[in-house]
């Protein structure tokens, strides 16, 4: 049997992986278009920060690893340039056969439709080009940031973390407008103001212009001089593949899948951020691109290939970043969200110490938990913090919960443990669930 997978990031590589921990007899051949597999795009911005210098730590394992240890065939510079019923061709003449493919072509950034000019403009996407963004970063002053998302943040922290003078751009009225709601994304906001970043919100991008050797950000708000631009505008499914063979596109522009990751045709599977999935709170078609997602849909699709049974139910949202010293997560649904799918919304926001009051140290951590009135279903929450173990640890049991559907009598009651060294005898999950209590 003879699988292709084109595409050799997280989810690329798990399901080439899980194929072969299954089946050691199975061809599996990874055809990725650039240097790198396994790669982590998540890393990018703490290489611009200067962090680490190895280049190479943006991969997970090398190529050689894949090759020698798990017996897969990855070859790097490889594109697919035209894919038909079990045959692929590539941008180096050569063509293979397959009994089964996957998609794992993951996503590409969205570019604004704007005029843009100039050599200066760059985006942040793939770790194979992570050295020369790094480079043409660090010989420049200021920097304009397009966006107000998690990479927007992510990149803008690492540059003034090395001195840079940033101007953040961006549509909407606080940052992480998807994942927030107003009041979370203002405590964000404040953060960005007090390290630095000079925040133009509500402003619409109309032109991007050079001007000797700077760069002229054009807004219906103003201009901004600039010796750089990164354009974080966000990114969609990579589907071009995908129209070749007239797979069901999903409602969310993604590859439509099963829960089995199987696509339209029962030959080819998607994974990753190429590939739809199921919200499991709104039960609707959700495309959720993050590596922990990609990762565990290719070793579904890999563990189907080879004939052992496994689905992938969805996923309730969730997501994590830091600015500074401030970590950022949510999960489940904003407030906007709630209302838009029909929730009768009601929601809570509490402020808690992370230690007992007597324990030397410690910090506050702010959680806002939004229910479904009609059944006290949880539906949503977002967690800020100054320590982000403390801050994953609350973030991630409001996610395992609400996978199963769980209501806030089930977080209040949740056998939580304690120690006044890491948190309260009242934990500040169980404090936020009893606002709900109260009558």
């Amino acid at each position: 049997m003879k699988v292709v997978i084109i595409g050799g990031g997280a989810a690329g590589m798990s399901a080439a992986s899980r194929v072969k921990r299954l089946r050691r007899d199975v061809d599996v051949v990874v055809l990725e278009g650039s240097n790198m597999v396994s790669h982590a795009p998540c890393g990018i911005p703490y290489y611009l920060e200067g962090l680490f210098d190895n280049y190479d730590l943006l991969m997970h394992y090398t190529p050689d690893y894949f090759r020698n240890v798990r017996g897969i065939n990855v070859r790097l510079n490889e594109a697919v340039v035209e894919v038909g019923q079990n045959y692929v061709k590539t941008n180096k003449g050569n063509s293979f056969d397959w009994d089964y493919l996957v998609l794992a072509t993951g996503a590409i950034p969205i570019t604004p439709s704007i005029p843009v000019r100039g050599d200066h403009v760059f985006m942040v996407h793939h770790p194979a080009e992570a050295m020369r963004l790094r480079d043409a970063l660090y010989s420049v002053s200021t920097i304009g940031i397009i966006g107000t998302g998690y990479v927007g943040l992510e990149v803008a922290e690492a540059l003034r973390f090395r001195g840079k003078d940033v101007v953040m751009i961006g549509r909407s009225g606080y940052p992480l407008r998807k994942s927030l709601d107003e009041d979370i994304g203002n405590i964000v906001k404040d953060e960005l103001i007090k390290y630095g970043v000079k925040l133009r919100l509500n402003e619409k991008i109309l032109e991007i212009d050079s001007q000797g050797d700077k760069q002229v950000i054009i807004t219906d708000g103003g201009k901004y001089m600039v010796d750089a631009v990164i354009l974080a505008t966000g990114i969609r499914p990579n589907i071009e593949l995908a129209r070749q063979l007239n797979l069901r596109i999903g409602e969310t522009g993604a590859v439509w899948v099963n829960e089995y990751m199987r696509t339209s045709i029962d030959s080819i599977y998607a994974a990753g951020d190429i590939a739809e999935t199921k919200n499991l709170i709104t039960s609707k078609p959700y495309w959720h691109p993050f590596g922990t997602t990609a990762n565990k849909m290719g070793f579904v699709a890999g563990s189907n290939i080879v004939g052992k049974p496994m689905i992938f139910p969805g996923v309730v949202g969730t997501s994590m970043t830091r600015f500074m010293n401030l970590y950022i997560a949510s999960t489940g649904l904003t407030t906007q969200e709630a209302v838009r799918y029909g929730f009768k919304v009601r929601s809570a926001v509490i402020t808690a110490r992370t230690k007992a009051r007597y324990y030397p140290g410690g910090g506050y951590v702010t959680i806002k938990l939004i229910i479904d009135e009609r059944n006290m279903r949880l539906v949503g929450a977002q967690v800020l913090g100054d320590d982000g173990s403390y801050v994953l640890g609350k973030i991630d049991t409001l996610a395992a919960l609400m996978v199963k559907g769980a209501a806030v009598e089930d977080l209040f009651m949740s056998d939580l443990a304690y120690l006044p060294a890491v948190t309260q005898v009242w934990d500040p999950l169980i404090i936020v669930a009893r606002q709900f209590l109260r009558d």
